[in-house]
């Protein structure tokens, strides 16, 4: 899945809060991108009725990680008040 801005231990700089937050909803922003393009495919391509789980499970999986990105966001705006 290509680098993950949490995963770099390089950065020089002191990680607050508020940075890890933001990495974090940018990074599953690019999850939710990724599952939306796998659903696409599944769907154009897996057409059997035997895929009908993989489909499900894909859109449960978009539908948490979108989740996660919205409450991360709420968490980012609300960080932005102190």
């Amino acid at each position: 899945m290509g680098s993950c801005s949490l995963l770099l231990a390089s950065d020089p700089r002191p990680r607050d809060d508020r940075d890890v937050t933001q990495d974090l909803a940018r990074d599953l922003a690019e999850i939710s991108s990724r599952i939306g393009h796998l659903i696409g495919d599944a769907n154009a391509y897996l057409t059997d009725p035997n895929y009908s789980t993989l489909r499900l499970r894909l859109e449960l999986a978009h539908a948490a990680v979108e989740a996660a990105m919205v409450e991360a966001r709420r968490r980012v705006r609300l960080n932005e008040g102190r």
